[in-house]
């Protein structure tokens, strides 16, 4: 049996220090060694320390069967200045947090307003700042600014729709393989192939957009209610001019836009484009709103369907096409495909009014 004679050489005590340092995490624990020594070793404070007060936690072994642990709060920054009874020694275990100082991530926080207002441009935010602020300061809208078509972009929500996109391409992808023609119908697997290297290119060729669907307007009730988003960081905003058409998209004989008159529904529209194609899939007709809604779905017992709905300017009608063949999985990826493509399709556009 090896006994080693030096436990502390085997087993040294360590002290911790996380949070605003340059240097965070474990180091041998000196002689004595005090808070403010093991706050310099670790490279002192960063600019956003909150040095009014860190925390200390404490770990104790009580009878050899059961560790407990107390927060002890520091006014480190006093202790740094040499204050008298402001630092304290570390015992082996113990675990230092420097705090970050509140709204820290916040200081050089910017948005971008662009489109029909007074004074786009980059503007710098402030924690709780809605958008109702930001239009003030920017002068509020022209005379030909349409809110209700507002494209708000976010980095949050475009990096979740960039996993939900990654995600769907792979689905697509590992489902080419089943989209084979049967033998009564040699044609069918050509088609079929066809559809799914059509959609896998325009998944991988259409990136996310990241809107955030919101509803604006000019009453005063909007201002700081709950639709009256606030801001973050990175937060792109545009207002588009009203448009004076309504878009049809997908497999219609003539894909174009149309001119807006108010009180006609999706079905008039549809019509004037020509109607749905042979290869349409006339059920899961689609509305991209302006605002970014999106509504759809057959007409039911008590709801009327996508078709009777009334049209409003810059919405945009798309009619899906059905699946080539494939089961049922193939069909729910292609008609998810055909939604993430239409709503690409719809910001690109109202970018354009």
């Amino acid at each position: 049996m090896f006994v080693h004679k030096d436990v502390f050489r085997l087993d040294p005590p360590t002290v911790e220090v996380q949070g605003e340092v340059p240097r965070p995490g474990k180091y041998p624990l000196g002689t004595e060694m005090t808070a403010t020594e093991l706050v310099r070793t670790a490279g002192g404070l960063k600019r956003s320390a909150y040095a009014r007060q860190a925390e200390l936690t404490r770990y104790t072994i009580e009878q050899g069967k059961s560790i407990e642990g107390e927060h002890i709060p520091i006014a480190i920054g006093d202790a740094l200045n040499g204050e008298p009874d402001t630092d304290m020694r570390l015992h082996a275990g113990d675990v230092l947090t420097i705090r970050q100082v509140a709204g820290w991530k916040d200081i050089g926080a910017t948005v971008k307003l662009e489109g029909e207002v007074v004074h786009p441009g980059t503007y710098g935010i402030q924690e709780g700042e809605h958008l109702s602020d930001l239009l003030a300061r920017a002068g509020g809208f022209r005379t030909e600014a349409y809110p209700y078509g507002t494209i708000f972009e976010r980095v949050q929500v475009r990096e979740l729709e960039e996993k939900n996109r990654a995600q769907l391409i792979t689905t697509a992808k590992q489902q080419g393989g089943s989209l084979g023609g049967s033998v009564n119908d040699p044609l069918g697997s050509d088609a079929s192939l066809a559809q799914w290297r059509d959609t896998v290119q325009k998944l991988e060729t259409t990136p996310p957009v990241g809107r955030l669907v919101i509803h604006v307007n000019n009453r005063k009730s909007w201002i700081h209610s709950p639709a009256d988003v606030q801001l973050r960081a990175g937060d792109s905003i545009y207002i588009p001019k009203k448009p004076n058409f309504v878009m049809v998209e997908g497999a219609v004989y003539n894909p174009t836009g149309i001119a807006f008159r108010p009180g006609k529904n999706a079905q008039s529209y549809l019509r004037q484009a020509g109607g749905p194609t042979s290869g349409a899939d006339r059920k899961n007709i689609f509305i991209v709103r302006a605002d970014g809604t999106v509504t759809g779905g057959p007409k039911g017992m008590f709801t009327g369907g996508a078709l009777d709905s009334a049209m409003q300017p810059g919405d945009m009608i798309v009619v899906p096409t059905k699946a080539a063949g494939g089961g049922a999985k193939w069909r729910e990826t292609l008609e998810a495909a055909q939604v993430v493509s239409a709503i690409g399709i719809a910001v690109q556009v109202a970018r354009g009014f």
